[in-house]
Formats: structure tokens, sequence, C-alpha cells
């Protein structure tokens, strides 16, 4: 299982990161949380790179969109061998190409391939999400920021 969160090379290395902006909106009992990512490439070599970051189970992934350079992509629900086909006939035809998909390891763990990260090239993960807050024994309610997504 993948012990390391963020953007990742292929040998499981980070990709370092270099601002986060986040939003958070409380409502009743659920919070809305917009976290953005942004990582550069400080190698000489382009990076096939990997995000992967968990979600606790009460949580309802609601938008992830990527950005390298110009190009932007969102993510939408496909087939996974459909999916899985299109991103690497993209990555081989030298076109940039993401795939989101849960990891075999962990159902609360998903997974990005970005494909190809040039050399100092920045990269930008935006994720939205909702959760249901925790009620404490005195009734108030508990937020907590996932600090693996927002260190």
């Amino acid at each position: 299982m993948v012990n390391c969160w963020g953007l990742l090379t292929g040998k499981n290395e980070p990709v370092p990161l270099k601002q986060v902006e986040v939003e958070v909106q409380v409502r009743g009992h659920v919070a809305s949380v917009s976290s953005t990512l942004q990582y550069e490439n400080k190698e000489e070599r382009p990076l096939e790179a990997i995000f992967v970051f968990p979600l606790e189970g009460d949580t309802a992934l609601c938008h992830f969109s990527a950005k390298i350079g110009e190009t932007e992509v969102v993510a939408e629900l496909q087939e996974k061998q459909k999916a899985k086909e299109r991103y690497d006939d993209a990555i081989s035809s030298g076109q940039q190409a993401f795939l989101l998909e849960e990891s075999e390891e962990s159902p609360d763990v998903f997974q990005l391939s970005v494909g190809s990260l040039p050399p100092g090239e920045k990269a930008s993960v935006t994720l939205s999400y909702v959760t249901e807050l925790a009620v404490q024994a005195d009734e108030a309610l508990r937020f907590c920021l996932p600090a693996v997504l927002n260190p």
C-alpha cells in the first residue's frame, strides 16, 4: 500500500508542493471543502506523476480537476477499462492525460495519474468534497482538515 500522499513520481518520491489554497463552508452538519494544491517539477527531465490522496469513509468526492501548463482536465466517470485505454492511448501519442481511480489496496485512497510533467512545469490539482461533521460528547460539531491534503 502507498505510504505517501500528494504528488509522487514513479519511484514514490514526492514532487515539491509550492502552494495550497483551501475553502471550507460549514452548513448544519456538513462541511464542503475545496482544496487546490500546486506542485512544480524541479527535475531536468519529465516526470510521470501520480497524485495520491485518502478520503474518509463518510466523505464524498464532488469535483476533481488537474492542470498542467494550460491543459486542464475535469474528471468524468467512465468504465475502468475504457478510461485506462484512453489514458494509455493519449500518453503513447504524446498528449497530456489524466486518470483518476480508486486504489486497489483501499477504497478510501484515490490515485490520479497525471501523465508527463515537463521539467520546470507546475501542476495544480483541485478537489472538492463534502463530509459529515462529527458530533462531540458536548454536542459541538467537529471539523478536521486532513493534513495529508493540506500540509
